[in-house]
């Protein structure tokens, strides 16, 4: 929906499509989540996690974005909102750091885990990664344009604080506020000077998920085929990242709250 007054979307507004899309992120959480936010991980469990992370979809975002911005058609403002978003990615141009991979790199490399041990592909990843992998490059350059960008901008960058974020009640913390309270600082060492990423994503985050949401449902009307595929996309991309996560779990030896490790209550 547009605002009436300057034609602008505004995300604030209600929709079918706005409302079904934040019942999916509503849902992006899982069971293990809690373990990466407290003491505790070993320093293999946290090398899994993050490699797991890296091969997925860090090392390759920019290029999703990419794919993403080839199949939409001249529509100046979102080819302009995905081309900044690229650039950032690739770059780090707008928070003036350096491409978001290689700030995931330096990341890692504050835990003590050296680049080698994350971008080496040869060793594969759990099955479920690679199908989650496969459908993030397969659905970023397919049609509708709609879906493609609602994949990358909606889901992938999203989280299960879309709404509130949405809604104004959940503001992210930024600048060294948000490095200084970040888990892998407070529990397990990092130092601050190589969080790079949290500055980038503090610094250009809060007003992106605006964007993403106008980018999307400015040009997808309600009770259409390309909502449908839209929330599809989505939907499918919720199931596909669950089981992921569910992969990487098991290979770090996590065991969901109420399971015993045989997977029986």
């Amino acid at each position: 929906m547009r605002d009436a007054k300057d034609g602008t979307y505004d995300p604030r507004v209600a929709g079918r499509t706005r409302e079904r899309l934040l019942a999916i992120m509503d849902r992006k959480h899982h069971w293990a989540y809690p373990a990466l936010t407290r003491p505790g991980l070993t320093r293999y469990q946290l090398r899994v996690h993050f490699r797991h992370e890296y091969l997925v979809y860090v090392r390759d975002f920019p290029m999703l974005l990419g794919r993403a911005l080839g199949v939409t058609p001249p529509i100046e403002d979102v080819r302009a909102m995905l081309a900044a978003n690229l650039y950032e990615e690739q770059t780090g141009g707008l928070s003036k750091t350096k491409p978001h991979p290689r700030l995931f790199l330096e990341m890692m490399a504050g835990l003590g885990i050296g680049e080698s041990e994350l971008t080496d592909d040869g060793d594969g990843i759990h099955e479920a990664a690679e199908r989650y992998r496969a459908f993030l490059q397969e659905r970023s350059s397919q049609s509708p344009w709609q879906a493609a960008v609602a994949l990358l901008t909606i889901f992938v960058e999203g989280s299960v604080n879309e709404r509130a974020e949405l809604a104004g009640t959940f503001v992210r913390a930024r600048g060294e506020r948000a490095v200084l309270a970040h888990p892998l600082v407070v529990h397990y060492g990092c130092p601050p000077e190589a969080m790079g990423l949290t500055r980038a994503h503090a610094e250009v985050e809060g007003g992106h998920r605006g964007d993403a949401w106008a980018m999307v449902l400015s040009h997808t009307p309600d009770e259409s085929s390309v909502a449908d595929a839209v929330v599809e996309t989505c939907a499918l991309a919720l199931d596909l990242w669950q089981k992921y996560r569910d992969g990487v779990a098991a290979i770090m030896g996590l065991v969901e709250p109420g399971r015993h490790q045989d997977g029986l209550a």
